[in-house]
């Protein structure tokens, strides 16, 4: 029990970031011994990307997770010459609201060790977890730690944490501190006490035994004490010797910094979450061969910029990098799409910027000038508006700081607006390229690995009456994955998902983590890729198709109209499977 946490390490090797988190790196340390372990923590929908690797199949069982809005804890951690730790600037976040209702039901009587973590630094809140843990009817053991700080504070607590306990885990000074002539006789528990490269003392039925250690360089200290818990309690469940264990994943602990060294053996033992059906995808491109092209766009005419509209440029480039996250969610996932209505119609998420800016435009031509955008931190919010007043964006203040970036970037670079960059890049021999090279650096565009954004306004730029840019390197486009493109790669079948857990998840429209969405998202960047080459049509065209179809019959808000689709003979029909719910600004 306990969340993983985001640590700042000082050492005399610097300063460094690390995950950690007490029950984090024992949860850890215990698989990294071959027990099978979970983890009841409260975490935010996105989870960073060392924490999330840890819950790939194979890893951690994540059926402890609490999706809630808030951060992981934080700590500050200094380390002598010794490596003796002392703490600051702890943040408790999402670990302050843990609780023994989020004990997932199916593990109360299938579970043979729990261990509460130092929960937000309050024994009063891991007597009320064990206490609420067997009233719910957890009959197994029970394990604690603690650390100084609590020990100064809470003494009293903290010893009757232990006593409640069938084994507790503590250092040399909290032990000092707590039970100086060593735990009661008449307690039946086991108190380990870690007592760094002195090894370590085991306390039981009234006797105590020493386990020493072999010398060995530390990198960092963070970590041993609870990697030695997780090694030990991995132990006890698997039936393993337990001190022997403890201390051969703590001396792993010592080499890297904070969960790292464990992360890394974990992540050997971990398997891909999805696949490339290249079977289905072969299938695929046979019929969009025939039906792709159809779907090709223009981006003129409302809710677009018309034809010769002076403003087209500047709109385009603009509203572009505001093309991403038109959905609402809760605490669970995916609550709907955002619709928003201006002048008596109703339009759906993009559509929504595209008539918005354009309106904007005709109002008042100065909106798309670098150094208004720059210095108006609410500009795109007032051109947002709906009927009453109010903007609909979902996120709506990751809008504001991108557009006041990007006019920033420009009025620094290019003060007469996105006309310079065009003028700049027409003259390459590969005007794609250079554009797409160009967005790399402007905000907006520049924060995604996969420049969906950045290669959409390509696509749009070519595709406009204007000629905005003329397409000499076609290859240089690369697929523009979006959600709607996601949702038809895995409802085509192209792209399996191989994780029951994940694709229950996916189904239910729930939260997925950094690590999940990025692997369903590369793979249909090469499942898009290899229709194009086997189709032989454009990216424009094949997105173009996978857009509107995604729009128009493979809906995300009301059934499929698998009937109406002209690829439907050549589709698995899995209609069950969504996009994955992931916030962020790059689509």
């Amino acid at each position: 029990m306990g969340c993983p946490s985001t640590d700042t390490l000082l050492n005399s090797r610097g300063r460094h970031n690390a995950v950690g988190g007490a029950a984090f790196l024992t949860a850890l340390a215990a698989k990294v011994c071959g027990a099978r372990v979970g983890l009841v923590a409260r975490v935010p929908p996105d989870l960073p990307v060392d924490v999330a690797r840890a819950f790939a199949p194979g890893g951690l069982d994540r059926a402890g997770l609490q999706r809630r809005e808030g951060v992981l804890p934080s700590f500050q951690i200094a380390y002598d010459a010794k490596h003796n730790a002392s703490y600051g600037n702890f943040d408790p976040g999402l670990e302050r609201e843990l609780c023994a209702a989020d004990f997932p039901e199916q593990w109360l009587g299938g579970v043979r060790v729990v261990h509460i973590a130092s929960l937000a630094g309050d024994a009063l809140l891991q007597l009320q977890f064990a206490a609420e843990l067997r009233v719910r009817g957890y009959c197994g053991l029970l394990s604690a730690g603690t650390y100084q700080r609590m020990v100064e504070s809470q003494p009293e607590q903290v010893g009757e944490l232990l006593l409640r306990c069938d084994f507790f885990f503590c250092n040399s000074r909290e032990a000092e501190m707590l039970v100086p002539d060593g735990p009661p006789v008449t307690w039946k528990g086991m108190l380990c006490v870690t007592d760094g490269s002195r090894g370590v003392r085991v306390f039981s039925h009234g006797q105590v035994q020493s386990y020493p250690v072999p010398a060995r360089e530390v990198v960092d200290a963070t970590g041993a004490g609870d990697a030695f818990c997780g090694g030990f309690l991995g132990a006890v469940a698997t039936g393993a010797p337990p001190v022997a264990a403890g201390l051969a994943v703590a001396g792993q602990v010592l080499s890297g910094l904070g969960a790292r060294p464990l992360l890394a053996h974990i992540e050997r033992e971990t398997t891909p979450r999805v696949q490339v059906d290249s079977g289905r995808v072969a299938t695929l491109a046979a019929a969009l061969s025939e039906v792709a092209v159809a779907a090709d766009l223009t981006f003129c005419g409302f809710p677009f910029p018309e034809a010769g509209d002076p403003l087209a440029l500047e709109n385009l480039a603009a509203a572009t990098l505001h093309q991403y996250g038109f959905w609402d969610a809760d605490d669970r996932g995916w609550t709907g799409p955002m619709y928003a209505s201006r002048d008596g119609r109703r339009f759906k998420g993009s559509d929504w910027i595209w008539q918005a800016f354009t309106r904007a435009a005709h109002a008042d031509s100065s909106v798309f000038e670098p150094r208004r955008m720059a210095s108006e931190p609410r500009l795109v919010e007032q051109m947002c508006l709906d009927e009453a007043g109010n903007c609909p964006l979902p996120d709506l203040e990751s809008h504001c700081v991108l557009h006041q970036a990007y006019g920033a970037a420009l009025a620094e670079r290019f003060p007469r607006g996105f006309v310079d960059v065009l003028e700049k890049v027409r003259a390459s021999p590969q005007p794609a390229a250079a554009l797409l090279d160009e967005l790399s650096r402007l905000p907006g565009y520049a924060e995604d690995p996969l420049a969906k954004k950045a290669n959409l306004l390509v696509v749009m730029l070519a595709a406009r009456p204007e000629g905005f840019l003329s397409l000499r390197d076609p290859q240089s486009i690369r697929p523009i994955v979006d959600y709607h493109l996601m949702r038809g790669c895995l409802r085509t079948g192209c792209v399996q998902i191989l994780d029951p857990e994940l694709r229950s998840r996916i189904e239910g429209r729930e939260w997925v983590d950094c690590e999940e969405e990025r692997e369903i998202r590369d793979a249909s960047f090469v499942a898009i890729e290899e229709l194009v080459r086997l189709s032989r049509c454009s990216i424009a065209s094949v997105d173009g198709f996978f857009f509107s179809n995604g729009r128009s019959r493979c809906l995300e808000d009301q059934e499929p109209r698998c009937e109406e689709c002209p690829v439907r003979d050549s589709c698995a029909r899995e209609t069950l499977l969504f996009q994955p719910i992931y916030r962020t600004t790059s689509y």
